[in-house]
């Protein structure tokens, strides 16, 4: 069997705690049946350490990074690992073409619990035919309604199938993953109706479920620090600022009328959500508008206020005076 090994030191991209830089995280990978040319390893929450390889058959891909703390790896855009500063994680996927079949995981005992129940719950997905990509769903004019009573249900399993090993993990990486499926499953529960009533020409009322105004009525926001790291469910938090107004009118039966100015969003944004909740929220809102090209003038004067009232995390003050430059 032939055998790749690289090392990768992350250098100053951001500051580690000392303890983690002597914790190095051990990646591998084997694959079989891959049609394509190159193996990608994608970090969601990290910066500069992407990986790629080219690809051959069983061919043992190894490498070693200094992660800061609980970490996303994407493997060829569809399989995830969970990781923490110190684990190793060795990945056999046997693919159909472009699909794979089966994924298995062996290493740190609580990393590969974790990504075990992560992809078991990918190939439950599979199973049921769901999908997540809203642009697919339009496309393949999937039923709102029923597609509102199929997430209640993958978000009941989903979670329960997380939960099953919330033990033998750590927190942050359980929140992290918790919060991945929630960001992803909830912004579908509360924005498809919209979409495919604009998309399907169809009325809005004819997209809505009979409990869709009550659907999150129990649920609670994220608040701790690996849920906010986790990118989906920071983008989730817009379009449930966006819902909860929409509520408000609905049950005081008034029209909601939508906000047409980034000036506008960003105050109503800075008045809905308070503490660490408002600083990924406005962050997330800014860095939107930045690189969806929008008014730079209005961006950079709100950039600004955000930084001097709200911006807490150091991280976020980092990249937008990166995206700003």
């Amino acid at each position: 069997m032939k055998y790749i090994f690289l090392i990768i030191g992350l250098m100053g991209i951001l500051a580690f705690p000392a303890e983690a830089k002597e914790r190095a995280t051990v990646i591998s990978a084997e694959i079989y049946g891959y049609v394509r040319d190159k193996v990608y390893f994608n970090f969601l929450e990290e910066e500069g350490i992407n990986m790629e390889f080219p690809y051959k058959e069983g061919q043992v891909m190894e490498f070693t990074v200094d992660l800061d703390d609980v970490t996303t790896l994407v493997l060829n855009t569809f399989i995830e690992i969970y990781l923490q500063p110190g684990d190793s994680v060795h990945v056999k996927v046997i693919y159909d073409g472009t699909r794979y079949k089966s994924v298995e995981f062996s290493g740190t005992p609580a990393a590969v619990a974790i990504c075990s129940a992560i992809n078991k719950k990918e190939m439950l997905q599979r199973e049921r035919r769901y999908k997540t990509n809203i642009p697919a769903m339009l496309v393949t004019q999937t039923d709102a309604k029923k597609f509102h009573a199929a997430t209640v249900k993958e978000i009941k399993d989903e979670v329960e199938i997380i939960s099953q090993v919330k033990d033998q993990v750590d927190p942050r990486v359980y929140n992290m993953a918790m919060a991945q499926i929630e960001g992803t499953l909830l912004t579908n529960l509360i924005t498809y109706p919209y979409a495919s009533a604009d998309f399907h020409k169809k009325k809005l009322e004819d997209c809505l479920a009979e409990d869709y105004w009550t659907a999150l009525d129990n649920y609670k926001l994220r608040t701790d620090e690996a849920s906010l790291r986790n990118q989906v469910y920071m983008a989730f938090l817009l379009p449930y600022k966006d819902y909860m107004r929409r509520k408000e009118a609905h049950d005081q039966g008034k029209d909601y009328q939508p906000l047409t100015s980034l000036e506008d969003e960003y105050k109503d944004m800075a008045t809905f959500y308070k503490g660490a909740l408002q600083d990924a929220a406005l962050f997330v809102l800014l860095y939107n508008s930045i690189t969806s090209n929008g008014d730079f003038n209005v961006i950079e004067k709100l950039v600004k206020d955000y930084l001097k009232k709200y911006n807490k995390n150091k991280e976020y003050k980092k990249i937008l005076n990166q995206v700003m430059q």
